[in-house]
């Protein structure tokens, strides 16, 4: 039986299920960023100067800003990088910036509806300076989540890509007469699912009480379907209960109707046994779920498992949606904001930051990169399956409507409770849907 303990090693999982949620046109990469040269007289040649100073950031252990951190430092040795990683990072946080931003750190791997919050307050670096040159060259709905529209300037570069898919086992579906295409109805989908049922296998996890993973899901759904999710992208109208939000309940719903669905909690020993033992045969999972999974599951299961994009809401509609997925910031009362700015450039918009932070698992969001050296890679989990091509096409297809906005946060957490009556059949989804547009209602007042 395998244990499932290999999962620690991201310990930010500690943190659980609700901090992964919260959680280009040029054909050439981006130079990356040179110190200026000291003023030379005419005919002497230009001395670069060592780029020097210090940043400091906060994050999980294993974090991949650790991989991005030492490429840097091949590049610019003078420069002292101090990193501080602990599992209570994110909680550290958000007690020094409720308190105006004394003590923050340098940088910082902000969620995107934090990004909304804190640019909004003025506590982070404005960023526009370095982004609007390259904005072309970024995942057009990534690009938009380091943006703050109230503000109308960028605070922060965008980060890893978290489109999601489905992953699924071909070898175990095809007895079953089951086919997963790359694009097709989620009345389709359904169907499948049935027939998954009918033949003793489970599909698609939905813990008891729904929780972050029936979150998460709606999301997804939602964005198909064409809103902006929770809200408008300036904070200003709840829109959860629209039209949008009570069909991605009843698609919820209507999922968990089939009886396929895994009742486990999200990626503990149970989980991890139920894909071992082939009883799961198909799950949703975003593109960072590979490394976790690559790390849970026993050696035999490697390359066996496929990915398929997201069943289509609506006709011409986006196949994937946005699970996670954070934003490299720096906060506004950087000693060093300049540095700040060279380094998140080297992070996310040069191949050498790029290539670390895929090495470590993530997939940036900065197009030369993703159609160039990242089309190369393989993923033992996917076997000879060119996994690398689907993950930037669904990325180009991520919506440009939907959005995190500041009032994202406690959205999560009343999805969570609120939504299982609804999957259970108790509750409809208008009704339901609108007593949870009336609580979030309540909330947006502090989170203008």
């Amino acid at each position: 039986m395998h244990n499932g303990t290999t999962l620690s090693r991201r310990a930010f999982l500690a943190g659980g299920l609700a901090s992964l949620l919260l959680a280009a046109c040029g054909n050439q990469p981006t130079p990356t960023p040179q110190p200026a040269p000291t003023p030379a007289s005419a005919g002497t040649p230009a001395v670069q100067v060592p780029l020097t100073g210090k940043l400091t950031f906060w994050g999980h252990p294993d974090h991949p800003l650790e991989r991005i951190r030492d490429a840097f430092l091949q590049e610019y040795p003078n420069v002292t990088l101090d990193w501080v990683l602990t599992n209570d990072y994110y909680t550290k946080f958000q007690t020094v910036m409720a308190a105006g931003g004394e003590g923050a750190p340098d940088l910082f791997w902000l969620e995107a509806s934090d990004v909304q919050l804190y640019g909004n307050q003025g506590l982070l670096l404005d960023v526009t300076d370095i982004i609007e040159p390259i904005k072309d060259q970024f995942i057009p709905g990534k690009l938009a989540e380091a943006y703050v529209p109230a503000r109308g300037r960028y605070f922060g570069i965008p980060g890893d890509l978290s489109v999601s898919g489905i992953y699924y086992r071909p070898d175990l579906l095809e007895p079953m007469g089951v086919q997963i295409k790359d694009d097709m109805t989620y009345d389709e989908f359904l169907g499948t699912l049935r027939q998954i049922a009918a033949s003793g296998k489970k599909a698609v996890l939905y813990p008891t009480g729904g929780g972050g993973v029936a979150a998460a899901y709606w999301s997804w759904f939602v964005a198909q379907y064409g809103s902006s999710g929770v809200a408008t992208c300036d904070g200003k109208e709840v829109t959860i209960d629209n039209e949008a939000g009570v069909a991605a309940a009843k698609l919820l719903r209507d999922i968990y109707q089939t009886g396929a669905t895994l009742n486990a909690d999200f990626w503990t020993p149970e989980y991890w046994d139920a894909l071992n033992s082939g009883t799961l045969v198909l799950d949703f999972a975003a593109a960072w779920a590979r490394g976790f999974w690559e790390s849970n599951l026993n050696p035999d299961q490697m390359g066996k498992w496929r990915i398929a994009p997201l069943p289509r809401a609506v006709p011409g509609g986006p196949r994937t949606g946005v699970w996670g997925g954070a934003t490299l910031i720096a906060t506004a009362r950087t000693q060093n904001p300049e540095l700040a700015k060279t380094f998140m450039k080297f992070a996310f918009a040069s191949e050498a930051g790029c290539q670390a932070a895929a090495d470590w698992g993530i997939i940036p969001s900065w197009l030369p990169y993703l159609e160039g050296p990242f089309q190369q890679l393989r993923f033992k989990l996917f076997g000879d399956q060119p996994a690398a091509k689907l993950w930037l096409e669904l990325g180009k297809e991520l919506s440009t409507t939907y959005c995190r906005p500041a009032l994202y946060t406690p959205a999560l957490d009343i999805l969570g409770t609120d939504l299982d009556p609804i999957v259970q059949g108790r509750v409809s989804p208008e009704a339901g849907m609108k007593s949870i547009g009336d609580k979030l209602r309540a909330l947006a007042p502090d989170y203008q």
